[in-house]
């Protein structure tokens, strides 16, 4: 008889929570404590992957079953605005006009733009994979290889913004919440490539502000001051919020759970609700026998 095969089997349960920031001092926000002050949004068998902050104070979803959902602050009528939109890694509102997504069609990925309630579906560009929208609704920010650019939502030729340096890939683009700049991931240094946040002016020009990254960090949002960006960072089996002042010095933590996965972040519009996917992950290990 053959050895056996041992094979993981991961599984995810990923529900919308919210928690209420504290008063904002002029350092940023305080720690937001241990979790008291969380609610959760969503329960039962959907479970969502992403969220950001909606049109009319709406929450943004995307499901893991590739269906886009548009809530209430507080989670009430909860409605799939666009089905099947097969989202794998940018969802944005562009003020309260649009939403813009990438869509994984046939083998290729897409970026789309709907009105604000799903409707009037219109696919903008292929092979664009990271996206976001200014916080004004002006400009669709987004990247191509080591390119980004930028378009009016309503349509026209893009225009190239800057070339990303190091390793010919950027993601995670993010507007902050004044508008006027941009920030996103790209990977620098050789032999072994590190992960690095940048800044730039949503014009254009040279970077205004890059630092390393820590090892096994995911996930990027501007703090509602726009004085910081903020990340998900692991530790001993529960995630966190942390933050990276643009003026350098040392990441404080944001959040304190003592425990479970937190998959996606983004705040609120105004800045005083923090909107997490927040669960757990497992893993079974399977024995096949026999396994040819």
């Amino acid at each position: 008889m053959e050895a056996p095969d041992l094979r993981t089997a991961a599984h995810e349960a990923a529900h919308i929570v919210h928690q209420r920031a504290g008063h904002a001092p002029a350092g940023g926000l305080d720690p937001l404590a241990d979790g008291a002050q969380a609610r959760q949004l969503t329960s039962g068998e959907q479970i969502f992957n992403a969220i950001v902050s909606g049109p009319s104070g709406k929450i943004l979803a995307a499901a893991v079953n590739g269906d886009l959902w548009m809530m209430n602050a507080d989670g009430s009528e909860k409605t799939v605005v666009f089905p099947q939109a097969h989202n794998l890694f940018s969802v944005s509102s562009c003020g309260e006009r649009y939403l813009v997504f990438d869509r994984y069609l046939d083998g290729k990925i897409e970026l789309w733009r709907t009105d604000a309630d799903g409707t009037n579906a219109v696919k903008r560009l292929d092979e664009v994979e990271f996206s976001t929208c200014s916080a004004d609704g002006k400009w669709i920010y987004f990247v191509v290889k080591d390119k980004l650019y930028r378009l009016p939502p309503e349509g026209g030729a893009p225009t190239e913004v800057l070339s990303v340096p190091g390793t010919p890939r950027a993601w995670m683009v993010r507007g902050s919440p004044d508008g006027n700049r941009i920030a996103f991931l790209y990977q620098e240094g050789e032999p072994i490539p590190k992960t690095k946040l940048a800044v730039a002016s949503g014009d254009g020009g040279p970077l205004q502000f890059t630092i390393p990254l820590s090892i096994g960090s995911a996930g990027l949002a501007w703090a509602p001051s726009g004085k910081a960006l903020q990340y998900l960072l692991t530790r001993n089996g529960a995630t966190n919020v942390w933050e990276q002042p643009l003026i350098g010095g040392e990441p404080r933590q944001v959040t304190n759970f003592p425990s479970g996965r937190i998959f996606d972040f983004a705040w609120s519009r105004e800045g005083r609700q923090l909107l997490l996917t927040k669960g757990n992950q497992s893993s079974d290990v399977i024995l096949i026998r026999n396994f040819r």
